[in-house]
């Protein structure tokens, strides 16, 4: 039997160039992308089954399509979590320590702003700014802040990720990160609400429909867009060796 044909777009090429700095966040992207596709093929499976069994191949999927269909969303978020955490720590560990980039000048604007009189000083930040070591002891700090919980939209992406790492806008503007915003919507739908769609009348028990073509298309975009952080990164990272 020749081997299934791919659901999924094909997730592009690593960057170019010795970048070690974005090799793990990509490997975590990569592996998502690879989870991803198995979750869509075993969906595939249970449509083709339902399929045959009917008398018409039309039809509504069955629930356990669409709870497939859902954890497909939910693996691509979390690949996305794990690449754009490691993303902030291995190449915001390389460009904040260098002066005049924009990763260095978010940074302080960053630290100063931890540290005005207008709110309470961290705990942490205090540790830091005593510690002997307090240079690197501030960076652990600022880029465990940014990378600590996951992305809840593109706002998250925009600030917790591009400003962060200095990525020009004009690389991944706020229109293409905005894209993303239908995607995350759905996950949060599923992760605290199980999709239902209205958790507070007790008697409401209907889910949200969710179609295979909607759910290839949103993985497939925040693959794509999640893709284009890590290489703009890179090239990034190559303008200042």
């Amino acid at each position: 039997m020749p081997p299934a044909a791919s659901i999924l777009k094909d997730l592009r090429d690593g960057p170019k160039g010795r970048v070690p700095e974005i090799r793990n966040a990509y490997r975590f992207l990569r592996g998502a992308h690879s989870t991803v596709e198995g979750i869509l093929q075993a969906a595939e499976l249970v449509a083709r089954q339902r399929r045959v069994s009917n008398s018409s191949t039309a039809g509504r999927p069955s629930s356990g399509e669409t709870d497939l269909y859902r954890s497909a969303i939910v693996m691509t978020s979390s690949g996305i979590d794990a690449s754009m955490q490691r993303l902030i720590w291995d190449a915001g560990s390389y460009l904040i320590p260098r002066p005049g980039t924009l990763a260095r000048k978010q940074y302080e604007l960053g630290i100063k702003e931890e540290l005005s009189g207008t709110r309470k000083v961290d705990e942490d930040l205090k540790a830091a700014v005593v510690a002997a070591d307090p240079a690197q002891q501030l960076l652990r700090f600022y880029l465990s802040r940014k990378a600590k919980s996951s992305f809840q939209g593109s706002g998250d992406l925009k600030t917790r990720v591009r400003n962060t790492l200095g990525i020009p806008g004009t690389r991944v503007d706020d229109a293409t990160l905005a894209t993303l915003d239908r995607f995350f919507l759905s996950r949060n739908r599923i992760v605290h609400e199980m999709d239902y769609e209205n958790v507070v009348r007790s008697e409401g028990r209907a889910r949200r429909h969710r179609t295979r073509d909607e759910v290839v298309s949103m993985c497939n975009r925040a693959f794509l867009v999640t893709s284009d952080l890590v290489h703009a990164t890179a090239d990034v990272i190559l303008a200042e060796r």
